[in-house]
Parts: structure tokens; sequence; C-alpha cells
């Protein structure tokens, strides 16, 4: 990009909701219990959009590697267009089976496993109009706008829904944090990207506030209590609030690392050593979509890694970056062949019990 503001790091922090169990269903309103596949539908559509919020951080990496090494920005503009592609198709789908209707959303959100979901929608709209704000930056402020107050709009709602007793006894997991604190700092970056100053500095302090307050909630209920298996992958996203957040502040200042920038540093690279003692915690048994909760912690941490690297003048810089993008692009390329796989396989078998 061409200034400072431009070049902001894009980044997301999705992760897949853990299947729903029997106390989540039935824990919702009873008119959703009674519920249809739209329901169902709506689920997995909003589920999906972890593969469009993970090729955009895939896209955010080599946007800030375009910036710091010279990487060819083009290929950050077709992970970002294939991204958005994704988000179109799955966000009609969406609306097509019930998501136009408020009650069914207020449903979705209220849902005590996977509400917090519905928040990939304006956050993937936020880093798309933050990546393509060079092409105009006056409608990417209208654009910004729109998917602020969504994204400022559904975190709202979640939290008063939350504090209200409306999460009953589902385990908390870092998931939950996802609207309140990760969107606000992706909401601080973006805002930086199309030269917003003031509006990235409200939402700075937002995902501040509500990273120490309901952060420390939801730690302290692992610490407690930990978490049922299916949910255990969702560990794994401890390191995006560091990360987005340190992107957010960096973004802010010109991609210049001060004091305060690291101290994030120090943040990611702690939580990431957490992380890894939790591998053998978060392992699952075969593949499925799900895996693409792994994919977005390490987007995050690999694009703040490389905006650290060059905005503390670390030595052996351009090599650094180089490596991190090869080992976080290789990732994703086995990953994207894996869940290819995954889908063959699973036309075949839905072909084989159509044929039966």
């Amino acid at each position: 990009m061409q200034s400072a503001a431009l070049d902001a790091p894009v980044i997301v922090m999705p992760v897949d909701a853990p299947p729903e169990s029997p106390a989540d269903a039935s824990s919702r309103p009873a008119h959703a219990a009674a519920g249809n596949g739209g329901g169902a539908r709506r689920a997995t559509r909003i589920g999906l959009m972890s593969v469009s919020l993970g090729t955009a951080g895939l896209g955010g990496l080599w946007q800030s590697a375009a910036a710091t090494v010279d990487a060819p920005l083009g290929v950050s503009d077709v992970l970002f267009v294939v991204s958005a592609l994704a988000w179109v198709v799955l966000l009609a789908q969406y609306l097509r089976h019930g998501g136009a209707r408020w009650r069914n959303v207020l449903d979705d959100l209220h849902h005590p496993g996977q509400g917090f979901a519905l928040a990939y929608v304006p956050i993937i709209g936020m880093l798309t109009t933050g990546h393509f704000a060079r092409f105009g930056v006056d409608g990417a402020r209208w654009a910004y706008a729109l998917f602020a107050l969504a994204s400022a709009v559904i975190a709202a709602r979640l939290l008063a829904h939350w504090v209200s007793g409306g999460l009953g006894a589902a385990p908390l997991h870092p998931g939950y944090l996802l609207p309140v604190v990760s969107g606000p700092f992706i909401a601080s970056t973006t805002a930086s990207a199309v030269r917003l100053p003031d509006a990235a500095a409200a939402a700075f302090a937002v995902g501040v506030l509500y990273w120490l307050a309901f952060g420390t909630v939801v730690l302290g209920r692992l610490v407690a209590g930990g978490l049922p298996g299916p949910a255990r992958p969702t560990l794994t996203v401890l390191t995006i609030p560091p990360a987005v957040g340190g992107l957010a502040w960096t973004a802010a200042h010109g991609g210049r690392v001060d004091s305060v920038g690291q101290g994030f540093a120090g943040l990611v690279l702690f939580t990431v050593l957490i992380v890894l003692f939790l591998v053998p915690h978060v392992r699952q048994d075969g593949f499925h979509v799900g895996y693409w909760v792994f994919s977005f912690p390490a987007a995050a941490t690999g694009n703040f890694l490389v905006r650290w690297l060059h905005g503390a003048d670390v030595p052996g810089r351009q090599s650094l970056t180089w490596l991190v993008v090869a080992l976080v692009s290789g990732a994703f390329l086995v990953l994207y062949a894996a869940t290819l796989r995954y889908a063959v396989r699973a036309a075949g078998r839905h072909r084989a019990v159509a044929d039966a």
C-alpha cells in the first residue's frame, strides 16, 4: 500500500464453534429448539465462514510481507478476492435459510455455543474493505462504517445477553473473545487503513477494556474447569487478542514498534509458548473442517511477527520474514489440500447414500 496507514496489517481471528451439546440444545428458545433444518443450515454456513476468514488471514500476512520485503501484493489481492467470494456465497445461503428474519438472527446470536460466530460476517467485511481501500478511500470509509457498526451491534447484543445469564451452563472458551475483543482490535486496524485515526483509537480502547475484563473471566473459567474435548481446539485462539491488538497499535503508529508494541510482542510470544504446551490436548482424530481453527492463530501470529521484525529493526529481519511467510503459507497449502480431499470424499459418501 502507498502509506503507513494503508499498509496497516489485516488480520482475522476466527474460530470454529464446537459441536452443539445436549445442554446447548436444551437452552435454546423453544421455537428455535423445535427448529427446523433452517437453523442447522444457517449455523453450517456461518461456521464455514472460518474458511473465508482464514483465507483473509493469509492474505493479511502477504499484505504485510508486501509492505516490508516487497513480496508481490497480487498474492494478497487474490487471497482476499477468494475470501470475499466465499463470504458472499455463504452469507447469501445464510439469508436464504432464514437469516433475513430478525427473530432467527436473535436465535442464532443467543445460541450458547455458537452465537459468537455471527461476528464473522462484519469482520470479514472490515478486513476486505481495509485491504482494498487503496482503490478509493472515501468509498472504503463508508463501507467500513457499515461493517464496524454491525460488528459493534453484534458484540453489544451478545455481551448484554451473556451478562444477563444467557450463556447458561455452556463452557466458556476463547471463541467468545471474537466479537468483544478481537472485533474491536480489527476495527481499529481497519480504521487506520482508511485513515480514520480517531475511530482507530476509540475501537482500540474498547478492545483493551473488554480484553482485560472478559478475557480474565474466560481464562479464570478455563483454569477452574477446563474444556470438553470438542471445544479444546479453541484454546489455540488465545494467541489472537495479543496479536491483533499489537497489529492495531503498530498500524496506528505508522508501523513503528515502541515500548507498547514490544509489550504486545512479549504477550504474543509467551502465549505462543503456552499454546505449544497445549498441542497434545487440542490434537484431533481425523481431519474435518474444524481444523481451520488452527489456521487463524497461525496467520495472526505470523502477521504480527512480520510487522514486529521490521518495526523493531530485528537483525536478519528480511530472511526471518520470508521464513515466517513460507511456514504459514505451507501450512495453509496443506490445509487447503486436506479440505479439498475431505470435500470430495464427503460428496462421494452423499452420492452413495442417495443411490442406496
